[in-house]
């Protein structure tokens, strides 16, 4: 900590030895204890000339006494102020700052940071608009934040050796607060984390809020990438304790990303962004982490926002294709129905798997459209298989359903449409919806599932076993049929814990009077021992794959047979 001087030694200008660092030490009437290289080049006085003035001969005439009222203000239980001014140069004109202060009550020596910016304050305008300062937490915004960091650019251009970096951070899971405890609570959450932040980090660096529950963090004249991590992980160690809301106690993490500065970077722009994408990245970890940003993170998002836009293009242009999986009554060995899937035939790039193009659907709202047509496209093929082949009409149809679908209004909507549409029974409709689609508003869910079932519609309760809240929601959940997950039939016949699973699902659908559709069966064996516990159904390439609507015809003609 810094003690104020006693003698009248000189002015010094050693502070920290940070020359591109706006930084004052001075005391309750204004003198100038300690001051920065930077200040010395910024005002154009020598050090000498700056024995002379204390910190308000420094300030343009119209902001001292706001100044002085803020200072006056400041105590050990209100130790720090943030606000903006002009300061003037020898040469003429003035520089425009935005001040950090704090202040300590035991030395009575006022710290101050302050950054240049290139925000216009005029004598009719002398403060920061509040067009720059966030409403909520006090905090700098977007703007000025990336006003922040244009000068930083600048400087980095006069000094080849300067690093910085920007941290984009974002709170996990918010939501869950907003909605459980309130908006209100979600504003006092993000109130707490802006001070924490804030607190951490040092003087000279800088802490904005971006939007909503995103911050962005400049740190300044750092040594390397290894500097932001110590910075991450006291920001970490602070979040371990909770905090308290009202009586609420509320725990929170944060997701990092993480860029440093380097030549590929001309524009704040560009720099923010890809720590944007680093900390989606970290978020994709699981939250409470980190990630340094790479080349690769910004090709993958150039292919993603690509894949966006042909998606968009895709319905338009009839690209999209259903598939059929036969779904096989284990008992008889025959075909009882399909299961119809979405394919994205490409022009240029082939096929594309759902298992990238689903996630973008989901994430764009494209889904909804997307699966308004997959209804209606298997409706469409079931009801022609039912009219043109013989020994089709007990055949069914499962269409999956996605989360966006399950909360959409018009869904019910939709699938009347496509009975009505196609001249089928809705006894030949089955739709599929995972736990976690249930997950998002199980209240709604279930009243959707069962307006369906009241119409006729069979449903499907699909991956059974692989979510945390399966057995909790069971009981609950208006299902015809639990689909077991392939990842419990993959080593079936050598792991006898996979089996005993399985057996466990099957005896508790049994109870319920459930059928259960085992997925992923690829072996004789595999088959063979489900047979003998009792599974009605199977899906799997034992029988055969995923086909395109003619090669189910002549699966429907030539009858099933399985391949090994």
């Amino acid at each position: 900590m810094y003690r104020p001087r006693n003698d009248p030694a000189p002015l010094s200008s050693a502070f920290l030895k940070l020359p591109d660092t706006l930084l004052l030490v001075f005391n309750k009437e204004g003198r100038l204890n300690m001051i920065s290289d930077a200040w010395v080049e910024a005002l154009g006085y020598d050090l000498g000339e700056l024995e002379q003035h204390c910190f308000f001969d420094l300030l343009y005439e119209d902001d001292r006494a706001e100044c002085q009222e803020r200072l006056a203000k400041m105590s050990e239980e209100a130790p720090t102020q943030r606000f903006s001014s002009r300061c003037y140069r020898k040469e003429g004109g003035y520089l425009g700052v935005v001040w950090n202060l704090s202040f300590e009550a035991e030395s009575g020596l006022f710290f101050a940071s302050a950054h240049e910016t290139a925000v216009h304050l005029s004598p009719e305008e002398p403060h920061l608009p509040d067009v720059f300062v966030d409403g909520l937490t006090g905090l700098p915004n977007r703007s000025l934040f990336l006003d922040r960091l244009e000068h930083t650019f600048r400087r980095a251009e006069r000094r080849q050796e300067m690093q910085f970096a920007v941290l984009h951070c974002g709170l996990d899971r918010f939501k869950v607060i907003n909605h459980s405890l309130g908006h209100r609570m979600g504003d006092m959450l993000l109130t707490s984390v802006a001070n924490l932040i804030r607190n951490t980090i040092r003087p000279t660096d800088m802490v904005a809020r971006l939007a909503g529950d995103e911050f962005g963090i400049l740190l300044e004249d750092i040594r390397d990438v290894s500097s932001t991590l110590h910075v991450v992980t006291r920001i970490l160690q602070k979040l371990q304790l909770p905090f308290m809301l009202n009586e609420h106690e509320v725990f929170s993490t944060i997701s990092f990303g993480i860029v440093v500065k380097g030549e590929e970077y001309q524009l704040p722009e560009a720099m923010l962004r890809d720590a944007n994408l680093a900390m989606v990245g970290a978020k994709e970890l699981g939250g409470g982490a980190y990630m340094v940003f790479n080349k690769g993170m910004h090709d993958q998002a150039v292919r993603r926002m690509e894949l966006e836009m042909d998606l968009r293009h895709a319905l338009e242009h009839n690209q999209f294709e259903a598939y059929y999986q036969p779904i096989v009554n284990l008992k008889l060995g025959t075909l009882a129905g399909f299961e119809a899937l979405v394919r994205w035939n490409h022009p240029e790039k082939g096929l594309i798997s759902p298992v990238e193009f689903i996630p973008v659907a989901e994430e764009t709202g494209m889904i909804i459209p997307l699966g308004r047509w997959m209804l209606q496209e298997a409706c469409r093929q079931l009801k022609h298989w039912q009219t043109t082949l013989p020994g089709t009409q007990d055949l069914t149809v499962s269409v999956n359903l996605s989360c966006k679908q399950v909360l959409n209004a018009k869904l019910l909507d939709d699938v009347r449409d496509a009975l009505a549409n196609n001249g089928l029974t809705a006894q030949s409709l089955k739709v599929e919806i995972t736990e976690s689609a249930m997950m998002q508003d199980t209240e709604r869910a279930i009243s959707l599932l069962e307006q369906l079932q009241a119409m006729g519609i069979r449903i499907l309760l699909d991956d059974f076993g692989t979510g945390y809240s399966s057995l909790a929601y069971l009981h609950r959940l208006p299902i015809d049929t639990l689909k077991v997950d392939r990842s419990f039939i993959r080593h079936l016949h050598e792991k006898g814990t996979d089996r005993h699973f399985v057996e466990t699902i099957v005896h508790l659908a049994q109870r319920l009077q459930q059928d259960v559709i085992c997925e992923g069966v690829e072996l004789q064996e595999q088959a063979d021992i489900l047979a003998a516990m009792g599974v009605g159904y199977i899906q799997g390439f034992l029988y055969s794959r995923p086909v395109v609507a003619n090669e189910a015809t002549m699966l429907i003609l030539t009858g099933l047979t399985p391949k090994n």
